[in-house]
């Protein structure tokens, strides 16, 4: 088998300590697969933390090519898309700067490949959650939007029709660069503000809808959540808005929930101030989720701390879904 043409491309912003051990798993995947005529692509996306010159001082095996650019904060999708201008394969990996790869995952893909490399491979996401409340508050959420596949974890695929039922990324993602590029130009057409696109969803659903998209808990990878309590709060508010840019649109599984989100929230609101014991009823809510999540199957310590998070979450969260509303109709 020839090998596998294969440009890896990570954003990167703001992750000092984080950019070399994740190149250097990705060079332990690659080396433990020997199939991939591989290079490494960094885009420092204006990083202010020593980042970019971490990456600048790494090195990897010279058979693996590393090219490291810098440019001015344009977004992590803009970050990507330099990534592809500059690469020399075929096919794509996308990784984030905070994931590390399993050594095996290459070698698994590697089998899936060998009929065509013309597949599109969404990794398995474990969330390291040692310590991390917010992590394990995630977690939670993965769990319970996406139990379908986490309930029982196996190689699976899926299309257009249960797209919104399945976990999806571009924490790490493998697919052929003329797929990609096809749902970039799409992508871009359809966005108002590409740096508060839903980059993640979008480009996927696009590919969504031409091939099955593949996951497998033998393609996976660590995600190394925010650990603070100001991150986690800068990161809800980012998803908020993320979130109305991937899914506000007619014929998905969360458009009805959204619109009535937005219809509720200023009613909600005015009963409170007019008539404050309907706060009893919001407090009976937020218990009522606790047990909910238990039911469906989200671990203890997750349920936990998805619970004791929620109130301020949902504020915040809440903000930023009604920040990307008002971005969208603003013109």
């Amino acid at each position: 088998m020839a090998k596998i043409g294969l440009s890896v491309i990570i954003p990167l912003y703001n992750a000092k300590g984080w950019i070399a051990p994740t190149v250097r798993h990705i060079v332990d995947a690659l080396q433990q697969a020997d199939s991939y005529d591989a290079e490494i692509i960094i885009i420092d996306d204006g990083s202010t933390d020593g980042s970019k010159d971490e990456a600048l001082a790494l090195q990897v095996p010279s058979k693996f090519k590393l090219n490291v650019v810098t440019q001015k904060n344009t977004g992590r999708y803009l970050a990507r898309k330099r990534g592809v201008e500059l690469s020399t394969k075929d096919n794509i990996l996308f990784i984030d700067s905070r994931v590390f790869i399993h050594k095996d995952a290459l070698s698994f893909l590697k089998e899936q490949l060998k009929e065509t490399t013309d597949q599109i491979w969404n990794a398995h996401v474990y969330i390291d959650k040692k310590g991390n409340i917010f992590a394990r508050f995630w977690d939670a959420i993965v769990y319970i939007g996406w139990r379908r596949y986490f309930k029982n974890p196996k190689t699976t695929s899926y299309g257009l029709e249960e797209f919104d039922y399945y976990p999806k990324g571009t924490t790490m993602i493998y697919m052929p660069k003329k797929r990609l590029m096809a749902s970039m130009k799409d992508f871009e057409t359809t966005t108002n503000d590409i740096e508060f696109s839903s980059d993640d969803t979008l480009l996927i659903r696009y590919m969504a809808e031409r091939q099955p998209i593949h996951l497998s808990p033998g393609f996976s990878c660590i995600y190394h959540g925010r650990s603070t309590f100001k991150k986690f709060l800068l990161h809800a508010y980012d998803r908020g808005q993320f979130f109305v840019d991937g899914f506000l649109r007619p014929n998905t599984r969360f458009f009805m929930p959204l619109i009535l989100f937005l219809i509720a929230t200023p009613l909600i609101l005015v009963g409170l101030i007019i008539y404050p014991v309907l706060f009893l009823g919001l407090v009976g809510v937020w218990l009522l989720e606790l047990f909910m999540a238990l039911i469906l199957g989200a671990l203890l310590a997750d349920a936990l701390s998805l619970f004791i998070l929620t109130p301020i979450f949902a504020i915040v969260y809440g903000a930023g879904i009604w920040r990307g509303f008002l971005r969208k109709i603003t013109p």
